[in-house]
């Protein structure tokens, strides 16, 4: 449904529904939800480079020849949305959001992830997950002792029942609980009215939830902060509401030591507590991982909608807004344990 059209009647509401049904099952839905009166869309423009291991040299003017051409040396690691693209002496050259230019050898371009989570019909249930191994096992029984089929990285897959002793049913077959991150329902916080939005954040399933009061909107994968609960590169756990949300900032970990440097472009990030946020990844695609610094990473395409369907709104063409008492955020609750690789 295109955003502005009308549909009215019971037949539209069963197309509707219908259509959320497709999409949760893979699909090619002929609608994608609009969230509402949380926001107009933001969309995330095309086009991320990240610096490779040997750094590049960001120009003011991209030049002619780069050898002894004056610029400012950038280290590996640094990623940047484009703006624009030139040729100029034969080499070509890529614009970031400040103006200056990069030469396209000297960057790695990035395709960010198509991965998107499930819209939920009305009254639909939590009865499905997602593959996070690179590849998943179907098995003829419970006893998981003979392979059927298999499954991709990010298949979603419906159960038709609960899992017991590590193995969950599917229509065809049966697959390890421990290759899937299922999205599991949580009551509503006392604090959160019954048609009030919030979101509810699994670190034992890598898994989000958009609630309206009661009723689940959409489900999603996410990538959280891999460390354990206590250090500074943990996703806190918790009762927050957004703070803030701004449609590119510029996020790094440099005053982390022992880990992967970085200094990214951030597109449609939404502070909830101290430096943490949601916000799109396009650097990677391993969601369903704990994987960040903290914050919880978002598909581009699920950051979009969940831009769109949280408070403080966003108006169109401003750079950021605040919450304030009188109109707060969107309730974030996170809970849960980040699972521990053996």
């Amino acid at each position: 449904m295109t955003r502005g059209a009308r549909w009215g009647g019971p037949r539209s509401a069963w197309l509707a529904a219908l259509c959320l049904w497709l999409a949760c099952r893979g699909e090619p839905p002929r609608a994608v939800p609009s969230p509402g009166a949380g926001g107009p869309p933001f969309h995330i423009p095309p086009g991320y480079v990240v610096v490779g291991a040997a750094g590049a040299t960001a120009f003011n003017v991209p030049p002619a020849q780069p050898v002894g051409a004056r610029g400012t040396r950038l280290g590996g690691g640094f990623g940047f949305m484009l703006t624009d693209e030139r040729t100029v002496g034969g080499r070509p050259y890529v614009q970031i959001r400040d103006g200056r230019w990069l030469a396209a050898s000297e960057v790695t371009r990035v395709t960010p992830s198509s991965f998107t989570g499930c819209h939920l019909a009305p009254g639909q249930a939590l009865d499905f997950g997602w593959v996070t191994a690179p590849a998943a096992p179907v098995y003829a029984d419970p006893a998981l002792a003979r392979t059927v089929a298999s499954r991709a990285r990010h298949a979603r897959v419906v159960l038709t029942g609960p899992c017991r002793a590590g193995a969950c049913p599917l229509a065809t077959g049966w697959m390890r609980a421990t290759d899937l991150a299922i999205p599991r329902p949580a009551p509503r916080p006392a604090d959160v009215g019954p048609t009030e939005r919030w979101l509810d954040i699994d670190l034992a399933s890598q898994t989000l939830v958009a609630y309206e009061g009661e009723a689940p909107r959409f489900a999603t994968l996410v990538s959280t902060g891999f460390a354990p609960e206590g250090s500074p590169l943990a996703t806190p756990t918790g009762m927050f509401r957004i703070r803030s949300k701004h449609e590119v900032v510029r996020m790094d970990n440099l005053e982390h030591t022992g880990v992967e440097p970085y200094a990214y472009d951030v597109p449609l990030t939404q502070y909830f507590h101290e430096g943490k946020a949601l916000h799109a990844a396009l650097w990677h695609d391993q969601f369903g991982q704990p994987r960040s610094h903290g914050c919880i990473n978002l598909a581009p395409r699920d950051a979009e909608w969940l831009f769109a369907f949280t408070v403080p709104t966003l108006s169109a063409g401003a750079p950021e807004v605040l919450a304030t008492p009188s109109h707060p955020g969107t309730v974030v609750r996170v809970r849960g344990l980040v699972r521990q690789k053996n």
